[in-house]
């Protein structure tokens, strides 16, 4: 793997943005008029000088030797291209000290910046580290951004995904980075992904031969919370490692040439996504797959992308996406040398991909230094809130943050995201809630993960009810939430998303109440919560809802004109008795994974699979959907499946003691219909 040279300059105004964005801090690098001084006094604690400095341009590029020091402080005149130089600190025995960059001190150690001027195989061998550092890390603390400037980094091979990593491109389209391929390896025996969470993928090129060979293939088999957005590929996607099995996934604003999809999923949702050649030869034969606004290519089977529920298949086809904005990211503004965050525009009605070769698409760019506070850890929710008052938009380096207080979002347009899986943590001190949403305009929360370690009322909250937001409604966007799993403790979530705002934008959840975790970490009595989604404002759409194992209704919806596309639901395991598993005051077996309130007029749900998991016998959920019986209630494609050992446990009914569903079947026996309209079912499975 070769090494190659690029001229990178950084122009003057940044250098004095960037100079005052450090001044102030204690950070062991500072900029002034084209100076870099280095102060790595705390990393030199237990080592002794004297000291070597090395420069490279880039984390792996080719070093050169500046010098030595005697005591832990050293002045470079690097000029312009001080901002993207990384600086190499050994010790007398030529033992590592520190390596100070700008990149880090703005995007957090846990942020890995590439340039194509780095070493390609010294990139991968990073890559390939933090692979193996975080494969088995299902419940690990670090978190891990890996972002690619600009260029080409085939040479670099394979890139391996573990848990709790961000990949991304920071070009202003998916075209402007490309790498070889991207695999995501089953950490569980027998190449089963359904543990393979918590990763995701984000804006540059996959570029190879399509083929079907395994190692060849482009292998995102991923189960929940864990997105590919804005990747152009021509490989083949599989999205099942080799044969394994794999439990559903999200695909957004993506342009696959080649075919994409598996023989393996239990279920999937792709979005405003281009299918050159449709799924090729995988079958997906399983439950419950849905394309919305999908554009198919000319080698693309037209015939199987539409409805077959009717027929007792598992396609949902929706031509258009009624309200999206995708979510912003990260890029490096090449021309301005400048670090920005895109926000796509609102679309309505939306078919295919956002961008082109040429452009990246309709929307706003915000100046990382200029308009943004960026939150290191350790810092208080108490200055972030301060921030947040000033106008300010957040981005959270990777991390994990305990909240003495709810972050509250008043002004509206706020953007707060996070790199690398950023988690928030409502502190002990704090019974609220990690992030308050006040009931304000264009509000966007994106790439976080909300995570329960102490007892609070909610994880997140978007309050409201009282104004409209139609012209520029609040998006929520890969956010994914965990009760229990984490610390051995006891802890309790009253809902961990309550959505009360009108006009609200969910585009792609997770909601877990733990099944599994670490030891003392789950059970019907430890890690406790009635509600993972609660909706009480009107007008919300939520795109990609996976909800599973809550113990009262998991998803509860009394908000007016709510819209559902695709969802994805497993009971909860650990009941204990029928006794401590009845609704409607105790007349009723269970609680329905997906309840509309009696008061509701007008809902409509497309394209549910809701599972049944019980451990113990004699455990009932009588109905898996509960809605109104009105003439604007409609639920489109919606099955059941068991997944239970064999007996007297299950699903009553699929809808509204209509349907009979999965009580007493043999395991993996699905029950499903295609269209209830106002208490009318149309063609339903046969017991």
């Amino acid at each position: 793997m070769k090494h190659c040279k690029l001229s990178f300059r950084i122009s003057t105004p940044l250098l004095l943005l960037l100079a005052a964005a450090f001044s102030a801090q204690a950070d062991e690098l500072r900029i002034s008029k084209g100076k870099v001084t280095l102060d790595f006094a705390t990393s030199a604690e237990n080592h002794i000088g004297p000291y070597s400095i090395q420069r490279s341009l880039g984390r792996f590029g080719q070093k050169e030797m500046l010098g030595q020091t005697s005591k832990p402080l050293y002045t470079d005149k690097a000029g312009e291209q001080a901002a993207s130089m990384y600086y190499h600190i050994t010790d007398a025995q030529g033992q590592p000290v520190a390596m100070l960059s700008l990149d880090q001190q703005l995007l957090g150690s846990g942020t890995y910046v590439f340039r194509p001027s780095d070493d390609m195989q010294q990139i991968h061998t990073s890559v390939d580290g933090l692979h193996k550092q975080m494969f088995h890390e299902q419940f690990g603390k670090d978190r891990y951004a890996v972002l690619f400037m600009p260029g080409d980094y085939r040479q670099a091979g394979i890139m391996q995904v573990p848990y709790y990593m961000h990949l991304a491109g920071l070009g202003k389209t998916p075209y402007d980075v490309q790498v070889s391929n991207v695999h995501t390896p089953a950490p569980l025996p027998n190449n089963n992904g359904t543990c393979t969470f918590w990763r995701s993928l984000e804006n540059f090129s996959v570029i190879g031969p399509e083929t079907y060979q395994e190692e060849e293939t482009f292998l995102w088999a991923v189960s929940q919370a864990a997105p590919i957005r804005r990747v152009y590929s021509e490989r083949t996607v599989k999205n099942q490692w080799l044969n394994g099995w794999v439990s559903g996934g999200f695909t957004a604003d993506c342009y696959f040439i080649a075919p994409a999809g598996s023989d393996g999923q239990q279920q999937w949702y792709t979005r405003n996504t281009y299918l050159g050649k449709g799924r090729g030869r995988f079958k997906e034969g399983s439950w419950n797959f849905m394309f919305q606004g999908v554009q198919l290519g000319p080698e693309a089977k037209q015939d199987t992308y539409v409805d077959n529920w009717d027929k007792g298949g598992n396609i949902t086809f929706v031509p258009t996406t009624p309200v999206i904005r995708e979510k912003p990211f990260l890029f490096f503004d090449q021309e301005q040398q400048r670090y920005k965050v895109f926000r796509p525009a609102l679309r309505r009605e939306a078919v295919g991909v956002t961008y082109t070769r040429q452009d990246m698409g309709r929307g706003e760019a915000f100046d990382l230094l200029d308009d943004f506070f960026i939150v290191r850890p350790g810092t208080l929710a108490s200055e972030i809130n301060r921030q947040l008052a000033a106008g300010k938009h957040i981005l959270f380096q990777p991390g994990m943050f305990q909240l003495e207080e709810p972050l509250r979002v008043t002004r509206p347009g706020t953007i707060v995201m996070g790199l690398g899986f950023t988690t928030l943590i409502p502190s002990e001190q704090n019974p609220e809630s990690a992030l308050i949403i006040d009931d304000v305009d264009g509000v966007t929360v994106c790439s976080l993960l909300f995570d329960a370690h102490y007892s609070s009322r909610t994880l997140l909250r978007a309050d409201g009810g009282k104004k409209t937001h139609q012209a520029d409604p609040t998006l929520l966007a890969d956010v994914f939430f965990r009760v229990g799993g984490f610390r051995s403790a006891p802890v309790h979530v009253d809902c961990a998303l309550d959505i009360r705002a009108n006009d609200v934008i969910g585009d792609h959840f997770w909601i877990w109440r733990a099944d599994h975790g670490v030891r003392n970490s789950v059970g019907w009595e430890v890690n406790t919560a009635p509600y993972g989604l609660r909706v009480t404002g009107n007008d919300v759409t939520i795109y990609g809802l996976f909800n599973e194992h809550f113990q009262q209704y998991q998803t509860l919806w009394e908000g007016e004109r709510g819209r559902t596309y695709f969802y994805q639901c497993e009971t909860p395991y650990d009941a204990i008795h029928q006794d401590r598993y009845m609704s409607e005051n105790g007349s009723r077996a269970g609680y329905a994974a997906y309840k509309v309130a009696d008061n509701v007029q007008v809902h409509q749900a497309f394209g549910l699979g809701i599972y049944d998991v019980y451990f113990k016998t004699d455990i009932r959920m009588e109905n898996s959907i509960e809605v109104p019986e009105h003439p604007g209630i409609c639920i489109y494609h919606a099955c059941n499946v068991s997944l239970s050992d064999p007996g007297p446990r299950g699903i009553g009914y699929v809808i509204n003691g209509q349907v009979p569903s999965t009580f007493n079947t043999y395991r993996v026996c699905r029950r499903w219909i295609d269209k209830y309209v106002g208490g009318v079912i149309t063609s339903h499975s046969k017991p």
